[in-house]
């Protein structure tokens, strides 16, 4: 049985292999780019305004590609980018013209924020030259800041949360927007050496046309988004000579205080008041001209942002995502196994039921190989440190480059507290050929010092990718007793097999000029036990219209298979017997392009559930009504019917962000959310005030209420509640550059 489904999973890929060889087959062919820039006696004032002497006696770089909507047209307006460079600083001036300026978007003021909604631009230097790893700068048409380190060719939305010391500046006027740029050379990490070269990609785009142009030509098979991190497909930056790259060392000291009001219920009107006052300190020191070290003390993250809520309807865990700035930057590095799912390391395990009471990191480059090690000691309070109650969290990375996109790597974690210890070793190898095809693989073992948890779990696929077909088969094998302790492990004792195909052909139809893209896909995922027995199963099927303007609508079919071992509690008063299961379901959702002013997506889905009846409905909307205000709410709601005691339920999630800017440097925003299975009404309001470069004052409030309404299906805010408790914290922190 499991023989056959290899051998028709097998055809499927071979046959998408053989349709798209002659794209496969060979590397991208592109012309060689190369801009070498000009030495500046005199550093240009970075204000957005192009008047500086030295921008007027150098040639411009002006071949920008169009990646979307029409891959490979030249771009559908001028964009011009000189570079130069002194000791310290390397300087980009832009113009970007438009013939419509007052159609350029551009509202967002929250660094970090939604850039992508505006007109904006991306720069990416590849300072070891190694066609893999890079350094992504994001800016928007009003200089707002974002910034991201690409691993490996790879982005992901946790890699945005690298956070640099540069400089953006820019000016809307009647022939479009100019920018001005200066990235710092300490913020980069690059080999020694008398001449250096760099990577660059340099990218615009332009919002309400859902244009995206590129220099160099990056094409649409390395995906729209993907092209920015197609690293071995940059250009070269040429010649840089005599950087002074500084001592390389940044200390960050904070300072705390806060209260917490705690009230447990409405018949003890006592209140129970904490207050907080503390400090610590963030140290980033530059070992090498290759290796950064990153030390905390007495860490403090009051200033991270809430949890999106979530309803578990399922029997194996959520995910919930990493927002700690520490253990954020570079953790692309660190990443092995398959994301959100079976992975050897998530952060996030470290120091949410206790305290890090200090740690170290260290990232960069030795040679070929990219080295990161993290040390973090956690415990209940600072007496803790080193003792028989504190744990030691250890994680050691590394990773080398073997062929032109082929890379090897090995990864080790150990949790060790009293006489216990979790430890877990891995192994990984990746080749990316053609355009977005890659073979993946890794294996990783643990070792327990209870024994009965001594386990592995592997992992390989394949991928061909290119922008009209793609194909994918995948075989995942979980132990039954794996349990990193440093990991996130949502399902074990499990062997899958995984295939997917599409096809996503562009639509050039005079009739259908609103349709850019359709896409066809289907699915078919089987996973057994480690004894062979059938655990799940599903067949899917969906097709999706992707409109010229980021509209998109989708439907899908689908048919799952459960088999349930043992009872599962999909609520505390409602059991589902052991049994198999069988269900099927069809669902449409759509939505429209979150640039726009006002903007909103919808998505509904009915069918069979566990022997009885869901139906799933939700959407979102949002109100960008200037650059000082954005609203953002979605409703989430299931309802379940199920020939069980208490069977019949359902599930609804509420929230509403409100995002506040007075400019680029003080702005605020407020979570407030609602479920109705714990009843809790919460709310988080966020400001931050980015006083210097780098260095923030932060005040947060917290704030929860639990209704006691019995009828737990009604929210009525009316009702009598109980308020859980309310936080306030004051954090300040104060970058030091030596």
């Amino acid at each position: 049985m499991r023989l056959s489904k290899i051998i028709v999973s097998t055809a499927i890929l071979c046959s998408f292999f053989t349709l798209s060889f002659s794209t496969f087959a060979q590397e991208s062919n592109l012309s060689i780019n190369e801009y070498t820039p000009v030495f500046a006696d005199k550093a240009p004032r970075i204000d957005g305004y192009l008047d500086d002497e030295i921008w007027s006696t150098i040639s411009p770089i002006t071949t920008f590609t169009q990646v979307w909507p029409n891959d490979g047209s030249p771009a559908t307006e001028e964009t011009e980018v000189r570079i130069v460079y002194d000791r310290d600083y390397l300087y980009f001036a832009f113009k970007f013209h438009d013939k419509n300026p007052e159609l350029i978007r551009a509202k967002n003021l929250e660094r970090g924020g939604r850039n992508d909604r505006d007109d904006n631009a991306y720069i990416a230097l590849d300072t070891y030259l190694d066609g893999r790893n890079a350094y992504l700068f994001e800016m928007n048409a009003l200089g707002t800041q974002d910034d991201a380190t690409i691993t490996d060719e790879g982005l992901t939305v946790e890699d945005f949360s690298w956070d640099a010391v540069f400089t953006s500046e820019t000016v809307i006027d009647d022939e479009g927007w100019s920018m001005e740029v200066s990235i710092p050379f300490r913020q980069l990490r690059f080999p020694e050496g008398d001449e250096l070269e760099f990577g660059l990609m340099l990218s615009r785009t332009i919002n309400r046309k859902n244009e995206r142009v590129l220099w160099p030509a990056i094409g649409l098979e390395y995906g729209n988004f993907g092209a920015l991190a197609a690293v071995s497909q940059y250009g070269t930056l040429k010649g840089l000579k005599n950087i002074r790259r500084g001592k390389n060392i940044e200390i960050k000291p904070y300072v705390i205080t806060g209260a917490q009001e705690v009230r447990p219920d409405l018949a003890n009107k006592a209140t129970d008041i904490d207050y907080t006052k503390d400090f610590g300190l963030d140290l980033k020191y530059g070992i090498s001209s290759n290796l950064t070290l990153d030390m905390t003390v007495n860490t403090d993250f009051a200033q991270v942002e809430s949890d999106n809520v979530q309803l578990n309807l399922s029997r194996f865990s959520l995910f919930f995502p990493e927002k700690r700035e520490f253990f954020l930057e570079r953790s692309g590095l660190f990443g092995h196994g398959n994301l959100r799912s079976t992975q050897t390391f998530f952060s996030r395990r470290i120091g949410l039921s206790n305290e890090i009471l200090a740690g170290a990191r260290m990232t960069g480059q030795i040679g070929r190989f990219s080295v990161g090690a993290l040390n973090i000691e956690t415990g209940d309070e600072m007496s803790d440190f080193l003792g028989s109650n504190s744990a030691n969290n250890t994680v050691a990375r590394v990773r080398t480059k073997i062929l032109s996109r082929a890379t090897i790597g090995g990864i080790f974690t150990n949790l060790e507290q009293a006489n216990s210890y979790n430890r877990a070793l891995g192994a990984d190898a990746q080749y990316r050929f053609g355009s977005a095809s890659q073979f993946n693989a890794w294996f990783t073992n643990v070792w327990d010092s209870n024994r009965l948890m001594n386990d592995a779990a592997g992992h390989a696929s394949l991928r061909l990718q290119n922008d009209l077909y793609s194909g994918e088969f995948s075989y995942t094998n979980i132990g039954k007793n794996y349990n990193p302790a440093l990991g996130f492990v949502r399902r074990t004792d499990m062997r899958e097999y995984y295939t997917r195909a599409s096809y996503s052909p562009k639509v050039n139809w005079e009739s259908l000029k609103s349709i850019n893209r359709l896409n066809f896909a289907g699915l078919y995922d089987y996973i057994e036990g480690q004894n062979g027995n059938i655990q799940s199963s599903s067949i899917e099927f969906e097709t999706s219209i992707e409109f010229r303007r980021r509209d998109n609508i989708s439907f899908e079919i689908d048919q799952q298979f459960e088999r349930l071992d043992v009872p599962f509690a999909i609520r505390p008063t409602a059991i589902i017997p052991a049994g198999d299961y069988t269900f099927s379901t069809f669902g449409i959702s759509g939505g429209t392009d979150s640039s726009r002013r006002l903007f909103g997506n919808a998505r509904f889905s009915t069918g069979e559930f566990f022997h009885g009846n869901r139906t799933d409905f939700g959407g979102g909307f949002g109100f960008r009504q200037s650059q000082h205000l954005t609203l953002e709410g979605s409703v989430n709601h299931s309802t379940i019917d199920l020939p069980i005691t208490d069977g019949e339920f359902d599930a609804t999630t509420v929230s509403l962000s409100i995002l506040g800017a007075v400019n680029r440097k003080l702005f605020a925003r407020t979570l407030i959310q609602y479920d109705n299975f714990s009843r809790d009404l919460q709310a988080n309001f966020r400001v931050d005030w980015i006083h210097t470069p780098g260095s923030d004052l932060f005040f947060v409030y917290n704030t929860s209420h639990h209704f006691i309404e019995a009828n737990e299906n009604v929210f009525d805010p009316r009702r009598n509640s109980i308020m859980n408790n309310q936080v306030a914290i004051l954090k300040l922190t104060y970058l030091i550059l030596l």
